[in-house]
């Protein structure tokens, strides 16, 4: 028997099996709990949210922090990552080393095969470049994910960061304290931006177990990840030391937070002519070329021939 063959039949039985292993273990646990809950007729969406719950069930358990020997300071780093790419579950980690795991792998795996299936005929060098490629995005990908989910809510943060500073201002100006002003703003942000409105329940949760303010902003700038955020604390903290007025520092701030979003516009505008190089030279002028030499072409065609 072919021995790539062997290999094959090898690497599917020994995921089959860890995945058997892995149902059966939950199962097993949870057998004796489900025979003491009455049994209810099933349907669709409860069938549904049972698949779910029990993926959820099988992740969160087997996919802990502890099982893989991860420490405090990776399991911190980890949590701050996930937060800024807005995943704000208590088992969004959970979720990360599972995927972290499967796409190390089970992709690789996945690739061979379909390399040995679709490319019976390369050589096995080919084979092994593929599947080491295949690894490294195993590997690189989870971490190139969350960073391109960071810099897309960047983006929104800044868009949305403007409309929270005049929100304060309003209120402040209105008589509100900072903290009622930050509660009161909150749920008008959400509506606009789910991630930061969810930022700003997490500081109103930090604020109500007993932080101070600018603690739970310190908190808000480093979940954010967000140059406008620390200098907006840097900001409230030096007005709150000095005893200035916190409404005419929010409104310059404020005033400042617009002319850079004003600035930051009109650089995307004037680098628009510079990207537009490219594909005004690889697509539309060739086919103007095209237009105005064709005819010509055929001109001198039919008078030489």
């Amino acid at each position: 028997m072919d021995v790539n063959l062997i290999l094959i039949m090898v690497l599917a039985f020994t995921a089959v099996a860890a995945m058997v292993f892995a149902s059966g273990q939950y199962y097993l646990r949870h057998a004796q709990l489900r025979r003491r809950l009455p049994v209810a007729a099933p349907s669709s969406s409860s069938t549904a949210g049972s698949a779910r719950g029990t993926m959820h069930g099988l992740i969160t358990r087997h996919f802990g922090e502890e099982r893989f020997g991860v420490d405090n300071v990776l399991r911190s780093r980890l949590r701050r990552d996930l937060v800024r790419a807005g995943y704000f579950g208590n088992s969004a980690l959970n979720y990360y080393l599972f995927a972290r795991i499967f796409t190390v792998i089970v992709l690789p795996c996945a690739i061979f095969l379909l390399a040995r299936m679709f490319l019976p005929t390369a050589p096995q060098p080919l084979i092994l470049l593929i599947v080491g490629v295949s690894a490294l995005l195993g590997i690189f990908g989870p971490d190139a994910y969350l960073a391109r989910r960071h810099r897309l809510l960047t983006q929104k943060y800044r868009q949305s960061f403007p409309d929270l500073l005049d929100l304060l201002v309003v209120c402040v100006s209105a008589g509100l304290s900072l903290e009622a002003s930050i509660d009161r703003v909150r749920s008008q942000i959400g509506k606009q931006n789910s991630e930061l409105g969810t930022n700003l329940e997490m500081m109103g949760a930090e604020m109500r177990a007993g932080r101070s303010t600018i603690e739970a902003l310190n908190s808000l700038a480093d979940r954010m990840g967000l140059d406008e955020a620390a200098s907006f604390v840097a900001m409230l903290r030096q007005s709150v030391e000095l005893g200035g007025d916190i409404g005419d520092a929010l409104r310059v701030f404020s005033d400042e937070m617009r002319d850079k979003s004003l600035l930051r516009a009109e650089e995307r505008a004037n680098a628009l002519s510079v990207k537009m190089v490219l594909p005004l030279g690889a697509f539309i002028f060739p086919v103007i070329m095209m237009i105005v030499m064709v005819p010509v072409v055929i001109k001198l065609f039919r008078a030489l021939y």
